[in-house]
């Protein structure tokens, strides 16, 4: 009996002992946690920068053990672009009580096609992400943002309509939105820099008639106008009345009939029922906005106040609330004639696009195997090994050999296959580049590259030294990556690595890269004559040092394309000249490429693409009015100091 109660006892205290553990560890828990919320310090700042990245200083604080790790900076994907997230990584050390302050650069593309939102996280050294803080508003200092106008009295109840940071994605670029504050005052002497104005919950009978009037000629130059009402219709109405909109009556919140697809809850608002005097306006299909072009503008009404969507939550999260605004910003401003971004839009849209397509041609020339000898080997074998073999073992009276015979062709088939195969298998990592400069803004240079592996985990490289930046080119759509992200940059030390986490073998990564080096010498000289119709006349000079296999000479939208231009030769372009293409890159992809690699400019394919990266970007940093000649030369150094297969090519251009 006593050994019994002796064993209970036991028991019993180690169940209070593994009680008290379980109590102890839970704590500890929940203190580890705290301590890493309280341990790091992370603070981000835009800082000005230069036409081709911006520069994102970040600050890290430890006010615990000491740490090393990586601080990842990633720019969330934007929803309509495509682009998976680029985790930007810093190798970063940080002693006991330190603090340490380092600048991210990143290619301005890469921020463009984003959300506009900054995350910042601490990964250890286990891969375990130790701190972590978002930053909504950190790209909102781009200077090309755009600039809503707030007039009204509930002004901080419609400062949801800048998406907390996230940006607007307009004609394929994607641009902050900052708000600014609108008075009677001040309103007509703003206009001018405005690309919205929103008018909510406030009394516009007591607009001067001039400012009115501003507000109208703005609208017929462009300018976008947005108006909530809801329960104060009939004030913010009062001074609008060339809108020929009435107010017929005002619902409590749960009454009338509206769409019943809206993007908000519409009931737990006030909803003013509009009267379209003269129908000038239509209505979304599913959205009770309505909606008329205005001269080179437009304008938008909603039947509910944008602050009353706030105050009431009726939009719902945070992403539900981005997604009705961006509805209401993106389907005003498609009723608008006028791009407000016109020229940065041209220029940015198309030099993106082509990049991404003309750099697809790289590696299409004999680098890459060819399945045109594999087709015939592979229809030769099907022919062979079926009624021919049988035909010919009948006519020799051998038909019972076919069963040692087929396996013997077999065998010749795939000794075929290796033979065409010979020489392209990928080792190491496939990278395909070609480094821009301009002959007279030296010493910055651009270098785009495209690279694929055989295999699908993920892989980096090192760039050589002297680069500063690099980051994404293109928007995919198509990937099913399902991991964190998709590319990655990676800086340590002065050194940068660029690389991707692809989703199978043989994918493609395309990238930009921006360095700094001892400029070419020499120059590009031309005593040219543009004649219309009959073309350019003229000589060009190469006194670069660089033999040129081909060259370009680029107009305005008109685009020549010249052979062999070598270094310290003087060319006549009647003599040189292999093509005219009126409609500038897009005849260059779609048609000069397209044919050119079934043609016989098929083993040139490569350097023709790369002349093809050279001239926009040439186009996209100049002045498009002017003429720039643009050479490609194979003579060009590594830009990748790591173990890969690098074909490399550079470009020289002069505006004159």
């Amino acid at each position: 009996m006593g050994n019994r109660i002796s064993a209970d006892k036991r028991l019993l205290m180690l169940l209070i002992l593994g009680i008290m553990l379980c109590g102890i560890c839970m704590g500890r828990s929940d203190m580890t946690v705290n301590a890493k919320e309280k341990t790091f310090i992370i603070d981000a700042e835009m800082l000005p920068g230069n036409q081709s990245v911006y520069e994102i200083q970040l600050q890290v604080e430890n006010k615990g053990d000491d740490w090393e790790g990586t601080v990842r900076l990633r720019l969330n994907e934007n929803s309509y672009s495509g682009l998976n997230d680029c985790a930007y990584d810093t190798e970063l050390s940080l002693p006991q009580g330190s603090t340490k302050q380092f600048v991210v650069r990143v290619p301005k593309d890469s921020i463009e096609r984003t959300d506009g939102v900054v995350q910042v996280s601490l990964i250890a050294r286990d891969e375990q992400e130790v701190a972590k803080k978002e930053f909504k508003r950190l790209l909102q200092m781009e200077e090309d943002a755009f600039i809503m106008g707030i007039l009204s009295d509930e002004y901080t109840s419609l400062t949801y309509l800048d998406m907390g940071g996230s940006e607007f994605y307009y004609y394929s670029r994607s641009y902050p939105i900052k708000l600014e504050e609108l008075t009677s005052d001040n309103l007509a002497d703003s206009l001018a820099r405005l690309d919205f104005l929103v008018i909510d919950s406030y009394n516009t009978g007591v607009l001067p008639d001039k400012t009115l009037e501003n507000i109208w000629q703005w609208i017929d130059n462009g300018g976008m106008l947005i108006i909530g009402t809801g329960e104060s219709a009939e004030e913010v109405l009062a001074g609008l009345d060339d809108l020929e909109i009435q107010c017929a009556e005002v619902y409590e919140p749960g009454e009338g009939i509206y769409n019943s697809r809206e993007y908000v809850d519409i009931s737990l608002l006030y909803m003013a029922d509009l009267i379209d005097v003269n129908g000038k306006y239509n209505e979304a299909y599913d959205f009770s906005l309505i909606m008329c072009s205005w001269g080179d503008g437009s304008v938008g009404i909603l039947p509910y106040s944008l602050a009353e969507v706030s105050k009431q939550n009726a939009a719902g999260s945070y992403e539900q609330q981005n997604s009705f605004v961006e509805n209401i910003l993106g389907r005003v401003s498609g009723y608008a004639s006028t791009n407000h971004r016109q020229g940065q839009y041209n220029s940015y849209y198309d030099s993106r696009y082509y990049l991404e397509e003309v750099c697809g041609y790289l590696g299409n020339g004999n680098n890459r195997l060819q399945f045109g000898w594999l087709k015939f080997i592979v229809i030769l074998y099907v022919v062979f090994v079926g009624p021919i073999l049988y035909l010919i073992l009948r006519f020799v009276n051998k038909r019972d050999y076919y069963w040692l015979a087929v396996p013997a062709t077999t065998l010749v088939g795939i000794l075929l296959v290796y033979w065409a195969g010979r020489g392209f298998e990928v080792v190491h990592t496939n990278v395909y580049s070609v480094t821009v400069e301009n002959l007279l803004d030296k010493g910055n240079d651009r270098t785009y590259l495209r690279s694929y592996d055989a295999g699908h985990k993920e892989w980096a490289l090192r760039l050589a030294e002297g680069y500063e930046y690099a980051g994404p080119l293109d928007d995919s759509y198509y990937r099913s990556s399902d991991e964190d992200y998709y590319y990655r940059i990676r800086k340590e030390g002065d050194r940068i690595f660029f690389g991707m986490n692809p989703s199978m073998g043989f994918e493609d990564g395309y990238f930009q890269a921006g360095i700094v080096k001892e400029p070419e010498k020499g120059g590009i000289y031309s005593n040219l004559q543009y004649t219309g119709t009959q073309g350019i006349k003229g000589t060009v000079t190469n006194d670069t040092g660089k033999n040129f296999k081909y060259f370009a000479v680029c107009i305005g939208e008109e685009l020549f394309i010249y052979e062999n231009l070598p270094a310290g030769a003087e060319v006549n372009l009647k003599e040189a000249e292999i093509g005219g293409y009126y409609d500038g890159m897009s005849s260059y992809c779609y048609n000069f490429l397209w044919d050119a690699q079934d043609g016989e400019l098929a083993e040139d394919i490569d350097i023709l693409a790369a002349l093809g990266v050279g001239i926009i970007s040439a186009n996209f940093e100049g002045d498009p009015y002017k003429t720039v000649i643009v050479g490609v030369t194979e003579d060009w150094d590594k830009t990748v100091d790591d173990n890969c297969s690098e074909t490399s090519y550079g470009c020289l251009y002069a505006v004159q």
